[in-house]
């Protein structure tokens, strides 16, 4: 029977490095029938059949392809509990179909126990192994692992002439995170964008761009056919994100949109269907959302940053993002509606000019239906807290711990500082919708965080008050607006915002005395703040006194204020 299969399965090999596919399928299907009493060499045949089937459809045929490697590890797609590994070519193609679906720890776990149990016996496949294993802990942003896998395996690869150029890239991808200089020349398209993202990650912004310029001068070899990547897209993504940190949102908006037209254009494409093409487009998507968030394009922006939570669920930062622009959107200056109310007629005529009560949601409507709306930004809130890990602070408090994808990981510090901003947040959040209590726990649980910056705890004291005076508790209220207490916590921040602080917290101050019935001291209050936008009030307590001529004086700073606006 062996002399048998032989032949078919020389002339299926021959006919597949020819690239005739027919052919080759043909002789697949006669030992197919040679060995059917053979279940090990049955699955062999079976799996050779399925990468020559894939290779004829022009590496399209996905589904076909991914559920026979499925069927060949042993395990439901995208299991990776395999238990059977005496066919490490059909291990080694399952492990490629999972790295393309992103499932990069069902990858690594496959590939691991390939090396680790030493039944790779041909040395190319070995070297495929080891080059994947390398990819896939880059893309899971585990870069000390990618350092150690190179460490134990790598020296086959460094002098080898086929792959020591592709070992080096991907060795040099992991030591720019790791901090550690780097030794390429940029003397291609490759090299340039991870030279460029060394000088990037190391602060010469300016060194970076000029770095990336150089592809101009470059012969591009770079296909995307067989690569997968677009580099243009790529290039225009990484001078986005330059121009992004150089505070130009606006160049860096046009850059993430050629970046997103390059990646569609080939998506669109015949090739776009085949495996190994790159959709990076959450990425573009996302950094898109960041530039236009910056252009201050609030619709724009969350349309970019809803698609990218769909890619990147498990990334709290850009569930923080969508509440911002939720409340950019409905809270902003601009947005506050009034409506005028006349009572009476003729002498006894009383206008009444008054906010209105904003409605945020119709009767029906799910939150969490992604809308520019305080409901959904408190969801949003949540979200985000809820991906914060609850945990004693490890001992070093730089070491990234929490993934966040397309970004870089969180260490400890980052977590803390973004959790106290999302409380603050919330705390923010919870007074437009008119839940007092909420948002006085929020804002209590920010006081009560040890790491909490001076200018968060300015906030959450003013967000406190603010919910006591609401919950009638203005002796309360008043403890979290001592003058003293608030001068020491906005000393080091800037003028600006000492400005904004100071006006908030000097009126609610004035609301707790004439809450309490000390209009004189609200009055000697409100006297000392230079702003229009406490006019109103200060209109409130001279009516209250009866002080008639002061509301005239008022009355006409209030006509001139609207003018000049």
């Amino acid at each position: 029977m062996a002399n048998n299969a032989e032949e078919p399965a020389i002339l299926a090999q021959q006919c597949y490095l020819k690239k005739d596919y027919a052919a080759a399928l043909q002789h697949l299907s006669e030992l197919e029938n040679l060995v059917s009493n053979n279940t090990v060499l049955l699955k062999r045949v079976q799996h050779n059949k399925a990468v020559v089937e894939l290779a004829a459809s022009d590496m399209k045929n996905i589904e076909n392809f991914k559920t026979c490697m499925s069927d060949c590890a042993g395990v439901d797609f995208p299991d990776e509990e395999v238990t059977e590994i005496s066919s490490p070519f059909a291990l080694y193609n399952y492990a490629v179909i999972l790295y393309h679906y992103r499932y990069y720890y069902q990858s690594v776990a496959i590939l691991e126990k390939l090396l680790t149990s030493k039944v790779i016996k041909d040395k190319k496949l070995l070297h495929y192994v080891i080059l994947l294993l390398l990819e896939c802990t880059l893309c899971r942003r585990t870069y000390e692992k990618t350092q150690e896998i190179a460490n134990a395996y790598g020296d086959s690869l460094k002098s080898n002439n086929e792959f020591s150029h592709l070992y080096q890239r991907l060795i040099s991808r992991a030591q720019v995170f790791l901090g550690k200089k780097i030794h390429l020349k940029p003397d291609s398209i490759e090299n340039v964008l991870i030279v460029a993202q060394e000088q990037y990650l190391n602060g010469n912004i300016n060194d970076s761009c000029n770095t990336i310029s150089l592809y101009t001068s470059l012969e591009c070899r770079y296909d995307v056919r067989n690569e997968g990547e677009d580099v243009w897209a790529a290039l225009n993504n990484n001078l986005g994100v330059i121009y992004l940190s150089l505070k130009k949102p606006y160049l860096a908006r046009k850059y993430f949109q050629n970046a997103l037209k390059e990646h569609f254009k080939n998506l669109e494409s015949d090739d776009g269907d085949r495996l190994i093409i790159c959709k990076d487009h959450p990425i573009y998507v996302y950094n898109l959302g960041l530039a236009l968030h910056a252009t201050k394009n609030i619709e724009g922006a969350f349309e970019c940053l809803v698609e990218a939570a769909r890619h990147y669920p498990n990334n709290p930062q850009i569930w923080v993002r969508l509440a911002e622009c939720c409340i950019k959107k409905c809270c902003s200056d601009e947005v506050q509606k009034f409506i005028v109310k006349k009572l009476g007629s003729g002498s006894h005529t009383r206008v009444l000019v008054a906010k209105e009560k904003e409605k945020y949601s119709l009767a029906g409507e799910s939150y969490a239906i992604p809308s520019l709306s305080l409901e959904f930004a408190a969801l949003c809130l949540r979200n985000a807290i809820t991906l914060l890990l609850n945990q004693e602070s490890p001992t070093d408090e730089t070491h990234p711990f929490i993934q966040a994808p397309p970004g870089p990981p969180i260490n400890w510090k980052q977590r803390c500082e973004l959790k106290n901003s999302i409380h603050v947040l919330q705390s923010y959040v919870y007074l437009h919708l008119q839940d007092p209590l909420a948002a006085l726990v929020s804002a209590n649980e920010l006081l009560s965080e040890s790491d909490a910056s001076n200018g968060h705890k300015t906030w959450a004291h003013i967000y406190a008050a603010e919910a006591l005076i609401i919950l009638d508790k203005t002796v309360e209220a008043i403890e979290h607006l001592k003058p003293t207490m608030i001068h020491e916590l906005v000393s080091g921040l800037p003028d600006q915002t000492r400005d904004i602080i100071g006006l908030a917290v000097w009126a609610k101050a004035a609301v707790c005395n004439i809450l309490r019935g000390d209009l004189l001291q609200a009055r000697k209050i409100l006297q000392q703040i230079n702003s229009s936008k406490v006019l109103p009030l200060q209109m409130y307590v001279e009516i209250c006194l009866g002080c008639v001529e002061n509301c005239h004086t008022l009355l006409r700073k209030i006509r001139y204020s609207h003018v000049s606006q």
